[in-house]
């Protein structure tokens, strides 16, 4: 009976470990955890409240980029000057243990021609 107890205390405190690293909230952006990619804009769309999502041609990720239209260039523009483009995007280094199922990054800065078109 005590054993019981035990295994089932230690997967409920494993349960709660695993679920506080797969939930922690993303670090904020600095030049020691940010990583560089580039490529040119397949898609850009809009998902939840004012927030964006970048599709690179060629990249099986997706970067996200939260409360986007509230902080800079609307949807429409972003379209419109991005479709084709080559743009520089940094994002987090950041890791969860569901990241080989989601593979989303989150954006601290775009740059289109050395311009930045966002910055966090």
């Amino acid at each position: 009976m005590v054993m019981k107890k035990i295994v089932i205390s230690s997967i409920f405190v494993g349960l709660i470990v695993c679920l506080a690293v797969i939930f922690r909230p993303v670090p904020p952006a600095s030049p020691e955890n940010t990583l560089k990619t580039h490529g040119t804009v397949e898609t850009v769309f809009e998902t939840g409240e004012h927030d964006l999502v970048f599709k690179l041609k060629g990249d099986d990720r997706i970067y996200y980029l939260n409360q986007g239209p509230e902080n800079g260039p609307t949807l429409a523009e972003l379209r419109e000057d991005l479709s084709g483009r080559s743009i520089e995007i940094y994002y987090v280094k950041y890791w969860t243990p569901i990241d080989p199922l989601s593979r989303m990054k989150h954006i601290a800065k775009v740059d289109l021609n050395k311009t930045t078109l966002y910055a966090k």
